[in-house]
């Protein structure tokens, strides 16, 4: 089965069990309900994603293209303090999950 809008490696893959749809598919995974960026000349998008696979909550950013495939090779998993420091860096400070249930 294809699953639409999920990226993996070797050891971690998009939660697809948990957070906001991607775009018009139906697969889960994205932490916010609409990508960070948009490129309009392209129409890829930018998400953030939950992770499954990882040490408790984890995050990572994939860029998927206009048709919903992936277009990173590679990936970085980030914990919930470094990706609040990210957010609001890129002028999302609004839009911060709540931290994780300890």
């Amino acid at each position: 089965m294809d699953t639409p809008f999920t990226c993996a490696n070797d050891r971690y893959r998009t939660d697809t069990r948990q957070g906001c749809p991607h775009g018009a598919g139906q697969a889960r995974g994205s932490v916010l309900p609409a990508p960070l960026v948009t490129r309009h000349d392209t129409g890829d998008t930018l998400w953030l994603e939950y992770v499954a696979g990882g040490p408790g909550t984890v995050y990572w950013l994939m860029w998927y293209d206009a048709t919903g495939r992936p277009r990173v090779r590679y990936s970085a998993v980030m914990d919930h303090p470094n990706l609040c420091i990210m957010l609001r860096a890129l002028g999302h400070g609004h839009a911060l999950p709540p931290p994780p249930a300890s």
